[in-house]
């Protein structure tokens, strides 16, 4: 406590800034409207120019750090309200459920292997395998303070997985279902199963109807428990000593107390969503602010890239080698 105050006196100034930019990036994505444009992402490149362009300025820097030490833990709660329903989880198919654990064995796989191979920050080959299996950019935001992650490590991530996502939602997914012949239920098993952003799976199949999205949307939630695996231990490897974050008691607590309470879920929902994506916005300008635009483009940007994509060509492969046994 003593710690945050003592930023906060130094740095009030730096914290206003990074919730301003992190309302603007909310208010973008509500005026877009498009699953497409998230504000996290969006909070996060804002965040990067405003930092270019500033500087470094030492009365700044500590709201900045601030930041993400606040509302990350915050935001975890909200996003167990959100997405952990494990009623739900207990309703996808087995085989779903079974080929979906494959494909984020072989995410996790590929990209630790290719991070220790090009001797990669462990920090960033933690967090692209984390987003890339799990949920993208919320996946990366509650895993790095587990690693203790800076903020190079989380923007160099996050805009890798991203770059991945994009590649994959407009050239690799066309072509591989129109390759395939793939109906709508394949498609929307391929989608929650191997894209990273749950945006991106909203789009994959906003026109194919709402029990085929729902699929999608399901499977894609199975995901989420990933996290009860990876921030524990991923921390536990770091700390050295077996170590569970406080905060990941929130996001466990708030998903098992809304998934038995449905009405309530139902209803706090329209609060905690945008509350959510609120916090968490402020949380990446924060991180943006921290960050260097030059590492981005370093030797470890360019290897997250590839770990990236490889991760992902390597999770389409299996799906697709699978799907063959669940259909």
């Amino acid at each position: 406590m003593k710690k945050y105050l003592a930023l906060l006196k130094t740095g009030w100034l730096g914290l206003l800034l990074a919730c301003f930019i992190g309302g603007i990036a909310y208010l973008i994505e509500l005026i877009v409207g498009s699953p497409l444009v998230e504000s996290l992402l969006i909070a996060l490149v804002i965040g990067i120019i405003v930092r270019t362009v500033i500087g470094d300025n030492k009365k700044l820097t500590p709201g900045f750090t601030l930041a993400p030490l606040v509302f990350i833990p915050l935001g975890a709660m909200f996003y167990g309200a959100v997405n952990l329903n494990f009623v739900k989880f207990a309703k996808v198919d087995i085989r779903f459920i079974i080929l979906l654990i494959i494909i984020m064995f072989v995410y996790f796989g590929v990209v630790f292997l290719l991070g220790k191979l090009l001797k990669q920050r462990k920090q960033i080959t933690c967090l692209v395998a984390t987003g890339s299996a799990i949920c993208g950019a919320s996946a990366i935001i509650i895993t790095a303070p587990a690693l203790e992650a800076e903020a190079d490590d989380i923007s160099i991530s996050l805009i890798s997985v991203f770059l991945a996502a994009l590649f994959g939602l407009f050239i690799l997914f066309p072509f591989l279902t129109s390759l395939f012949d793939m109906g709508e239920r394949l498609y929307a098993l391929f989608s929650g199963m191997t894209l990273q952003f749950t945006g991106f799976v909203k789009a994959a199949t906003g026109a194919l109807g709402k029990e085929t999205q729902t699929l999608a949307l399901s499977v894609k939630g199975v995901r989420y428990l990933g996290l009860l695996i990876a921030v524990p231990l991923f921390s536990s490897v770091i700390k050295k000593r077996f170590h569970i974050p406080w905060f990941l008691w929130l996001f466990l607590g708030a998903g098992l107390i809304f998934s038995f309470l449905p009405t309530i879920a139902k209803s706090l929902n329209q609060i905690f969503k945008p509350s959510l994506i609120v916090l968490w916005s402020i949380a990446l300008s924060g991180v943006g602010l921290n960050a260097d635009l030059k590492a981005l483009l370093s030797d470890n940007g360019l290897k997250a890239l590839l770990m990236a994509f490889v991760g992902f060509f390597a999770a389409v492969a299996v799906f697709i080698l699978g799907s063959f046994l669940i259909m």
